[in-house]
């Protein structure tokens, strides 16, 4: 175990736990890093033992800060509540914390299986340890997931596991390269984790709609990569990215409830087609919320044409009633379509798009997304094909 490392450690009884604890420890110290264990009152009574077998004393580690005791009432579930933005920001303050006590860095150890048992989705857990993976590449942080087998679901173990590097095995550290592919574990289908399978329902999806689309270029596409590109220049983890990835590539999805003549004819739309485009986000949304896709990607295709002003569609929000990840696809398609040819108006070009977006930035749209997909474009970005670039 070492800073900048991600680890899970699986236990099924107390002999596991304890072995475990006694590695964090162990390595902890070793490394003149603060220790930080998230976890209930009644396990602190097993650290007590431990250190009691290493003839030390807990009360003098709390004294000098090597040790810190949080209950997980008072970090991840603070209010009965599970937010992986908060829990994330908690870390941070942790680490910053450490550093100004003169320590190297921080070690923290942390039972998560109480946040499952809380009632809060997998889903969340899942974007929580995607954020982890993250965080410990920007701060001197060595994370250690613990997790109780006995009290989980094994599919949720898989899923769980899958986003560790490292993962503790007989009282050590290694590399977590064969835990979902270990030959004696009937697996099969399980392996493949929530998000692969959206992942790869959203690029059938994209190829369903190809065959009605009207775009000559790959709008879908040019969407999504500019959308990743926006998210990675404003610093977003890696879990956002990926739902943004998805929502880009099927945010039109909505489109195929509508007549393709309506589409692709010149000239504009009559009163009641411009009602049923309106309504095509909307559409997109229930198709997706048909599949386990993460929320931030069905909310995302149901606010892709909102505006901050309140003069978007479908149903008109404003402001922080957007969700970034919604402002992102809007700056996104908006510069991809006007970047390209309409059967009802000619190819406007990117320098006129960045020009759109630039001059409606905070009004129309997000202003910190205008920003960095400015930013992107001038540090080379370019869209597929056909588009008429710097």
């Amino acid at each position: 175990m070492k800073f900048g490392s991600h680890n899970i450690a699986l236990y099924n009884n107390s002999k596991a736990f304890r072995i475990t604890l006694d590695s964090v420890l162990s390595e902890g110290l070793f490394n003149n890093a603060k220790i930080l264990y998230l976890g209930a009152e009644s396990e602190f009574t097993v650290l007590k033992k431990i250190l009691l077998d290493r003839e030390s004393s807990i009360d003098e580690l709390l004294e000098v800060k090597s040790l810190e005791l949080i209950e997980t009432t008072q970090s991840y579930l603070k209010q009965g509540t599970f937010d992986p933005d908060s829990s994330i920001m908690f870390l941070e303050k942790a680490v910053m914390d450490a550093l100004k006590e003169g320590f190297e860095g921080l070690c923290v150890a942390g039972i998560g299986t109480p946040i499952l048992e809380s009632g809060a989705r997998l889903e969340k857990l899942l974007e929580y340890e995607a954020s982890v993976n993250d965080l410990v590449e920007e701060f001197p942080i060595a994370a250690i997931c613990l997790y109780d087998t006995a009290r989980m679901d094994r599919k949720n173990v898989l899923e769980i596991s899958r986003l560790h590097p490292y993962v503790h095995r007989t009282g050590e550290f290694s590399m977590n390269d064969d835990y979902c592919s270990a030959p004696d574990r009937d697996i099969e289908f399980d392996i493949a984790s929530r998000l692969d399978i959206c992942r790869g329902t959203a690029d059938s999806l994209l190829e369903m709609f190809k065959i009605k689309s009207i775009y000559v270029e790959a709008h879908e596409v040019n969407v999504s990569r500019l959308a990743v590109a926006i998210a990675d220049e404003m610093g977003l983890d890696s879990f956002t990215k990926v739902c943004i990835e998805m929502a880009g590539k099927i945010h039109d999805i909505g489109m195929i409830s509508l007549f393709l003549d309506m589409i692709s004819r010149p000239g504009p739309l009559h009163s009641f087609e411009l009602k049923l485009l309106q309504e095509h986000p909307r559409t997109g949304f229930e198709l997706t919320k048909r599949v386990p896709f993460p929320d931030k990607v069905s909310n995302a295709i149901l606010q892709h044409h909102e505006r901050m002003d309140g003069s978007g569609y479908p149903d008109g929000l404003t402001g922080s009633e957007i969700s970034l990840e919604g402002c992102i696809l809007a700056v996104s398609e908006v510069v991809s379509a006007m970047s390209f040819y309409r059967p009802y108006r000619t190819t406007h070009g990117v320098k006129f798009a960045l020009a759109e977006i630039a001059k409606n930035s905070g009004s129309l749209y997000h202003a910190g997304v205008v920003e960095s997909c400015i930013a992107v474009f001038r540090k080379g970005f370019s869209f597929a094909e056909n588009s008429t670039n710097y």
